[in-house]
């Protein structure tokens, strides 16, 4: 027996529901309950498309897109019926596809477990009702569609503001791949660019959770290489489920990248055909971007490179201008060192310069520029900083001092590294005529390949003598060196290095120093040469000089000898008559006084003529090793009884190492002794006589040096460049030869004496004698 519903009631109960805003999962439900209680049926289902399994009846109704009707008069004839299928089959039951010209929404299942038969009003109203169903389900997937395309036009209209919004290409690659990941709800993502020059794959930018194993990279490469984009889903071991989406960036028919986001945030957390079209849109919108912004980034790089190739070219410039306002050889060099050391020049902290001495074939420490602490060297740098100006006045407002007494300076100039050490990079560095670069070795074996055997051990193993010197621990020393090239050779070396700020030195850095060491070095050379020039000039001078007073010696020699001659004679019978004539005369005879006088002034007659004889003729020197402190203290114990009566303080200070010279005893001896004499004078018997002995180390060869000071009333300037002058003198009793018989003396013996005049406080005669080598003794 049917029970016929209020089909009418039934067909606006469902239409209600379909046109409400409930979710469609509510819908379905309370529309096919309201089925089941309107027809009174066991259930009625919405069986979805993906519940409908092949070889099953229910295909074979989908598939014909017509209804099966079960009931008393048309029994169930199928016999091929799966299992899942056989809770279905009741006494009576109908299933009704759901389907329009364009979709398939499935099949509305009604079921009844009494037999009974279905009317045609019921047949109609079924389909009205299972019409309606198909409606409702494809009204919801037609606006969930929507919503989609609408999230995504708005998800691809905000990646075209973020690939628009810079051109930097850091900030690009993040926004893009942070906007990716937010449209995509993936859980990680990873962007990949083409590296100029070398053509490799690299990770550009990262973000979220990603799964970093080597297949992700031969499955980016893949992508890569193929210009194919790659979806795929897999079970993993340690996560339950792995989801990965790459597609390549391609622009103007070039695949440059690739751009890769893993695991939707959803369960199960994979990614489906309509993620992997949007990606591929994304990426399209991205690329244009992308290379564009690598484009301008280059464009900026060149520009930043031209501008700093501009700027150093400038530098170069000024420094180059600063090294030709002056051809003093010390001042061209520590102008080149505090260029290379000021921060708006090269900016090292240290710069040491080694010349080549050809002569004998080794390389010497010449001048060193830079702090001996790291206090120091904030303190330079700080001071630098606040100084305005280009490089050539900064470095016009350094003073420059040949006496550079800095600590650094010292080591450098101790240091001598004979040039056949090839394995020394100093001397590497000239016989190579190339820079190195020692950074600061990671393992062994970067020891071994700049291991010295010999000599400097710079770089090496076990340390080395520079290293030793100038860092505190030979191991960790980064330094460069750069050749100095002069006239078509090398002539010298520059180490610099960043011992205090710990600065890499790079090889750019390296680049720089090397273009403006060959300028410095024709400076440099032009600088030796010309005080070459101005020794060999004054050499020259000294050769005339010497010359001219040779002449002059000689003609005075002929007039004092024909004079003395003359005047000898005489002199000696008045000498002999007078004495002869004093012993006779009583001791109380008034005359006596007048024979005492002329003996007196005889002899002071005598002693002249004496002077004037040893000024002007060469006496045949006996020359022999001396030890000058030994010939001082002859000298000081002829005159010692009248400093001991005096008021004369006597100070000496004979260094104990004290090179031998060769000389004549008496001649020395005579020159002390004067210049004792004349000091003893000039303090009027009150005063303070220092006698200082010392070796002295003067361009590379030895010397001793004797100094004679006392705190007398000093020369006065205007007689200062006579003193040496012979008969000049400003003592009305003295001849005016003592001075320069003491400058003959030395000057026989190839040496030099000075005076450092302190008018109204002391004068102090300096005598420089050369050492005898060790090969001469």
């Amino acid at each position: 027996m049917s029970i016929h519903p209020d089909g009418y009631d039934l067909l606006k109960a469902t239409i209600e529901l379909s046109t409400s805003s409930l979710p469609i999962e509510t819908k379905l439900e309370r529309m096919l309950q309201s089925i089941t209680d309107g027809f009174q049926s066991d259930r009625s289902l919405h069986l979805r498309p993906e519940a409908i399994l092949k070889e099953g009846f229910l295909y074979r109704v989908a598939e014909r897109r017509k209804p099966l009707w079960v009931d008393e008069e048309t029994p169930f004839q199928e016999e091929r019926v799966l299992a899942e299928e056989r809770d279905l089959l009741c006494s009576s039951f109908a299933c009704i596809p759901l389907s329009d010209e364009t979709s398939f929404q499935g099949i509305f299942y009604i079921g009844f477990s009494k037999g009974r038969k279905f009317s045609s009003g019921e047949v109609d109203l079924l389909l009205l009702l299972a019409k309606e169903i198909g409606a409702a389900i494809r009204n919801d997937q037609l606006h969930r569609v929507a919503e989609e395309t609408i999230s995504e036009l708005m998800a691809l209209h905000e990646m075209g503001k973020v690939v628009a919004s810079t051109l930097k290409l850091e900030e690009l690659l993040e926004l893009s791949l942070t906007t990716g990941r937010k449209i995509l709800k993936a859980k990680g993502g990873v962007l990949r660019i083409e590296e100029a020059g070398t053509g490799e794959l690299r990770v550009k930018c990262r973000i979220g959770d990603d799964h970093q194993t080597p297949l992700d990279e031969r499955m980016a490469h893949r992508v890569y290489f193929s210009r194919t984009p790659l979806s795929l889903s897999r079970k993993g071991r340690v996560k339950p489920f792995l989801s990965f989406l790459c597609v390549p960036l391609i622009s103007k028919d070039r695949s440059f990248g690739t751009l890769a986001f893993y695991d939707k945030e959803s369960d199960p957390s994979r990614f489906d055909e309509r993620d992997l079209q949007l990606l591929l849109t994304i990426a399209n919108q991205m690329s244009c971007a992308i290379e564009n912004a690598m484009t301008h980034h280059e464009i900026s790089v060149m520009a930043q490179d031209h501008e700093k190739s501009m700027r150093q070219l400038s530098m170069l410039m000024e420094l180059n201008r600063a090294l030709l306002t002056t051809v003093n050889f010390e001042r061209i060099v520590h102008m080149t060192l505090t260029a290379i050391t000021i921060g708006d020049g090269l900016g090292f902290n240290r710069a040491m310069l080694f010349l080549v001495n050809d002569k004998d074939r080794v390389l010497e420490g010449t001048m060193a520029v830079g702090p001996n602490n790291a206090e120091e060297a904030g303190e330079i740098w700080s001071a630098l900083s606040q100084r305005k100006g280009n490089p050539s006045e900064l470095i016009a407002q350094i003073e420059s001092s040949t006496e550079n007494h800095s600590v650094l300076n010292s080591i450098v100039k101790g240091i001598q590294i004979p040039l056949e050490h090839d394995q020394c990079i100093l001397s590497r560095t000239v016989l190579e005529g190339r820079p190195f670069n020692i950074g600061v070795p990671h393992d062994e074996e970067e020891w071994l390949q700049t291991r010295c055997e010999r000599g400097c051990h710079l770089g090496s193993e076990v340390g080395c003598y520079v290293s030793e010197h100038l860092s505190r621990d030979p191991k960790i020393y980064a330094f460069a060196t750069i050749p100095l090239w002069g006239k078509g050779k090398v002539i010298g070396v520059i180490l610099v290095d960043n011992f205090y700020n710990r600065n890499p030195i790079t090889e750019e850095d390296i680049r720089y120093l090397a273009m403006f060491s060959n300028q410095a070095g024709l400076a440099i050379e032009n600088g030796m040469l010309y005080r070459n020039l101005e020794e060999v000039h004054q050499e020259l001078k000294e050769a005339q000089t010497f010359l001219v007073h040779q002449e002059k010696m000689a003609a005075l020699g002929e007039l004092s000898t024909s004079i003395a001659h003359e005047i000898r004679n005489p002199l000696v019978s008045i000498g002999g008559f007078a004495r002869r004539l004093d012993r006779t005369l009583p001791a109380d005879a008034s005359e006596k006084r007048y024979t005492q006088t002329i003996m007196k002034e005889v002899g002071r007659l005598e002693k002249i003529l004496s002077h004037i004889l040893t000024y002007t003729h060469e006496e045949a020197m006996a020359l022999k090793e001396l030890d000058l402190r030994e010939v001082m203290e002859e000298s000081l114990s002829m005159i010692s009884e009248g400093l001991r009566n005096g008021g004369i303080q006597l100070t000496k200070e004979f260094s104990e190492e004290v090179p031998g010279v060769k000389g004549d005893n008496y001649q020395l001896k005579q020159a002390f002794f004067n210049l004792i004499s004349n000091a003893y004078e000039s303090m009027n018997g009150k005063g303070k006589l220092s006698i200082r002995i010392h070796p002295l180390l003067k361009n590379g060869s030895s010397f001793v040096r004797v100094e004679v000071e006392d705190t007398g009333a000093g020369i006065d300037p205007e007689s200062l460049h006579h003193i040496f002058n012979p008969f000049y003198t400003t003592k009305d009793n003295r001849l005016g030869l003592g001075l320069p018989i003491i400058h003959k003396i030395v000057t026989f013996h190839q040496g030099q004496i000075e005076v450092n005049n302190h008018p109204g406080k002391g004068v102090t005669f300096l005598l420089t004698l050369p050492a005898q080598e060790e090969n001469q003794r």
